[in-house]
């Protein structure tokens, strides 16, 4: 049975989470200037976050055939998502540490982007042919049966670590390259922008280490309500990160929307 604080932390954390998505999705859709293909990236990403937001919000606790749709869904969306957040951490450290010029590389997103769906859509397939889709005392389903598992949490926390990882090298880069001139904001956003997927996601594992070690019970609801909530925010730190916390993107979109205003005013 669903408690009632983790049926309403998952709507609010869900809900903010397609806005934060939705909200870098519509910045690139009105705003050419930013239509680069290292941006390219993060819209990919906010699109598997919208996909996953919106799935988490089914109550795949009702309905077998519910369930097993949401875990396909989330078990496929949810490990592109991650592997997308990776490949903009690897975007990152190739222009800063290596030089490598991203917007020359247009093979680059596509192989990237086939490998990710074709990885990904495989995860999702084996949830259903291998795995056991369960609620588990959850909002939501997810992948069940240890082997499933295993590949697929293995994958989510591979490309979280090396996205810290990544981060690290280039904040170490950055403050070797004193002539860049790197601002220290930009520095801090780097490492928070690992550190808050990693500590987003760190109550999922929490939970499914319990479910694993006591058989799918459920770890109370503290712990399932937490999950509830920190897990869907991850489509929220899209607009926290690349559209918030882009100087460039904030002031195309202030100039945008003050422009309307005048208009209108006329």
């Amino acid at each position: 049975m669903v408690s009632t604080p983790e049926m309403v932390c998952t709507i609010i954390a869900s809900s903010l989470g397609a806005f934060g998505a939705l909200s870098f999705i519509i910045s690139y859709s009105i705003l050419p200037e930013i239509r680069t293909r290292s941006r390219l990236f993060i819209l990919t990403l906010s699109s598997c976050n919208v996909i996953c937001e919106f799935t988490g919000l089914l109550p795949g606790f009702k309905s077998q055939t519910l369930c097993n749709f949401q875990a396909f869904i989330l078990t496929w969306f949810f490990a592109a998502s991650c592997c997308w957040i990776f490949l903009i951490s690897l975007i990152y450290y190739l222009q800063i540490c290596r030089n490598v010029d991203i917007e020359n590389s247009p093979k680059f997103y596509w192989f990237a982007s086939l490998f990710v769906q074709l990885f990904a859509s495989t995860q999702g397939i084996l949830t259903l042919i291998i795995g056991e889709p369960s609620s588990g005392s959850s909002y939501w389903c997810y992948v069940s049966g240890k082997g499933v598992e295993i590949f697929h949490y293995s994958t989510v926390w591979f490309c979280l670590i090396s996205t810290l990882f990544l981060y690290s090298l280039v904040i170490h880069k950055i403050r070797k390259d004193k002539e860049a001139n790197y601002p220290k904001s930009f520095q801090f956003k780097m490492l928070t922008l690992a550190l808050v997927y990693i500590v987003t996601e760190l109550w999922l594992a929490i939970k499914r280490i319990t479910q694993i070690i006591h058989e799918n019970e459920s770890p109370g609801i503290v712990v399932n309500s937490l999950q509830s909530f920190f897990s869907p925010l991850i489509g929220f730190w899209d607009f926290v990160f690349f559209v918030l916390g882009d100087k460039f993107v904030r002031a195309l979109l202030s100039h945008k929307f003050s422009k309307k205003k005048y208009s209108n005013l006329n």
